[in-house]
């Protein structure tokens, strides 16, 4: 059973897992969040150093308007958790901003645009690159960014709909099509830029796996 909510407390779908996240207040200063908001919206300028020149200049140019529906959404609801005192740190890998708060229960991640948001069970180690390399959520989360830019204006209706949709079915969605297709996109660009050894009993490539 949940608890039962209570004035502070807010609700944010995950689309990893499907269900409604819980988070308790946390004291953070006006001020953290306020630095927090401005990581943030400095995190639409940033791009991936992996990338060729031409690449990142794509990269940084589609934000605005190829892929621009879920980068503002992402933004945007990025700002207001920080704002409302629900995010404790932001980290960059690959020109991708990932979000994180403590999750009072069921952790999980939601991608849009340039923005992962998280909510962990608890504090991971590192900053930035060995932040994410810790922990293959965050890595799964990438995958997802990687089809915000092939899809553009589609990836909503076509990644993101169907993934919530089957987030919050009786099926596995470990193994929904767009999940599989998340994890090949960070299974390649992890195993390619930083020699991760992919674990795929959580996070399979394969819908047989």
């Amino acid at each position: 059973m949940m608890p039962q909510p209570t004035i502070g407390w807010l609700f944010f779908l995950s689309f990893h897992n499907g269900i409604f996240i819980i988070f308790a207040p946390m004291p953070i200063t006006i001020s953290k969040r306020l630095k927090l908001a401005a990581q943030l919206t400095r995190g639409l300028f940033l791009t991936d150093p992996n990338r060729s020149p031409w690449g990142r200049v794509w990269q940084l140019f589609s934000r605005f308007t190829w892929e621009l529906p879920q980068a503002f959404v992402g933004w945007l609801f990025s700002v207001a958790r920080a704002l409302v005192g629900r995010v404790e740190r932001v980290d960059v890998l690959g020109g991708i901003t990932f979000v994180s708060g403590k999750a009072r229960s069921f952790g999980g991640g939601v991608s849009l645009g340039t923005f992962v948001d998280l909510w962990l069970w608890h504090a991971l180690p590192g900053r930035n690159e060995s932040f994410v390399l810790c922990d293959q959520l965050c890595m799964h989360e990438f995958g997802h960014t990687a089809d915000s830019q092939r899809f553009g204006w589609l990836y909503l209706p076509i990644i993101g709909l169907p993934s919530l949709r089957s987030a919050r079915g009786k099926g596995n969605h470990n193994v929904f099509w767009t999940e599989i297709r998340a994890n090949k996109h960070a299974k390649h660009y992890f195993t390619k830029y930083y020699g991760i050894a992919w674990n795929e009993s959580g996070y399979p490539t394969d819908n047989m796996a």
